[in-house]
């Protein structure tokens, strides 16, 4: 399946799509034979866990391999900002809704590491996380 294919199947599955995302070894450009596919969607309102495994389910049947499928309204501040510093984004339908979700991400992640400073300065020093 092409990207354009991927896209289309995505826009027909998800109608108020905003941003759809590849991540992972695929998107840098080092991914194997059997390496899965990392996919991140971002739409208006949440998809539910069912929803998802379907989608990931029906996109790994298609693509022969295994697909991790995210969707960006339900995952941590840390793994939104992977996706989108480190990914690509194959589709922007609404980019002005994109554009301020990345930007948000930007401010949240920058506002998590502010209040974790002194956490991960104390781990550095130590070497240790619980102790």
């Amino acid at each position: 399946m092409n990207d354009s294919a991927l896209i289309e199947f995505f826009r027909q599955a998800i109608p108020d799509l905003i941003a759809l995302y590849r991540f992972g070894s695929q998107a840098k450009g080092i991914s194997r034979p059997e390496s899965d596919v990392d996919l991140a969607v971002l739409a208006r309102h949440p998809i539910p866990a069912l929803r998802r495994f379907e989608l990931a389910q029906e996109l790994a049947a298609q693509l022969h391999r295994d697909v991790d499928f995210l969707d960006l309204r339900s995952t941590s501040t840390v793994m939104r900002m992977q996706v989108i510093s480190t990914g690509e984004c194959l589709a922007a339908p609404d980019e002005a809704a994109c554009q301020e979700f990345e930007m948000y991400t930007y401010s949240d992640y920058a506002r998590l590491n502010e209040e974790r400073r002194e956490i991960l300065k104390r781990v550095s020093a130590s070497g240790l996380v619980y102790g």
